[in-house]
């Protein structure tokens, strides 16, 4: 997957509606491995006061071209510059306890590595954890909500009314949130990770199953087993529709499998371009 980042400026802070993009940061790599990158002229001379760097974040490449793309700008733009970041995926935020030991905290790694920049601002949409969001200073958080709330009201309005089911133990603070916030009733259910393995197992639905659209609401989908085995116990207790939402659509294992199972599939962050262009992938408008 590949990492992104585009750069836009304004004359002062807040005022977002007259930024200008600055395409062209030009990314390379030496022949020993180490990166590189150089900024677009336009940056050059440029006197505007408020910077924001916007990082789609899915290698480890990314991670030190963003580094290496701050330091650039704090020595080209005016003193006393603002600079933003917006980080709607925050890597390694999984990683945010040491399950097993002689493993390390990766999440504090990667937050200790952002904070080092001194963002003004750190706005991240939707992590994994409420660690993230405590380890991350000036930071700002999207709620889940906040997308599937204009899912709700975009490509699901016309169904009536549907149940929004948690897919395990993690997800359920934020199913219980979504669930709140659009009126929904509220489903259950749960699942076994091997630590070691990573293997799933168990997957099951907790108590009684509404008969009404169900809408799966979490964080990240990854290579899609959780909702495989999901998508299985459900429609073995119902057969209305079925509905995958995610705020950060990663698919390393591609849309086929999760299709085989869901209705649809809904997204706001796309890791792969290619994905979010195929007419079986909707995806809500993101902030």
């Amino acid at each position: 997957m590949q990492s992104t980042l585009t750069l836009h400026s304004s004359l002062v802070p807040g005022k977002d509606e007259a930024s200008r993009e600055h395409p062209g940061v030009h990314r390379l790599s030496f022949p020993g491995g180490e990166r590189h990158l150089r900024l677009p002229e336009s940056v050059l001379g440029c006197t505007d006061l408020c910077w924001t760097i916007t990082a789609g974040l899915y290698s480890a490449e990314g991670v030190m071209d963003l580094l290496l793309l701050a330091d650039a700008l704090k020595r080209a733009v005016p003193a006393g510059a603002q600079l933003h970041l917006r980080l709607p995926y925050v890597p390694y935020a999984r990683q945010d306890r040491v399950a097993i030991e002689g493993e390390p905290l990766s999440a504090a790694v990667f937050c200790q590595l952002i904070n080092s920049v001194e963002f003004a601002t750190v706005t991240v949409s939707d992590p994994h954890s409420d660690v993230v969001p405590a380890l991350l200073r000036n930071v700002r958080v999207i709620p889940a909500v906040h997308y599937v709330r204009q899912l709700r009201e975009g490509a699901l309005s016309h169904i009536g009314e549907l149940a929004v089911v948690a897919p395990d133990a993690g997800a359920r603070k934020r199913a219980e949130l979504v669930a709140k916030a659009i009126g929904s009733q509220l489903v259950f259910a749960s699942k076994r990770r091997n630590p070691l393995t990573g293997r799933l197992s168990d997957a099951a639905v907790e108590g009684e199953l509404p008969d009404l659209p169900l809408l799966v609401v979490d964080d990240i989908c990854d290579g899609g087993g959780t909702f495989i085995a999901l998508a299985a116990a459900l429609r073995e207790r119902s057969q209305q529709p079925l509905y995958l939402y995610v705020t950060h659509g990663l698919f390393t294992k591609g849309l086929a499998p999760l299709r085989a199972h869901f209705d649809a599939i809904f997204t706001p962050f796309c890791a792969d371009p290619a994905l979010a262009a195929e007419t079986c992938l909707h995806s809500a408008r993101a902030a």
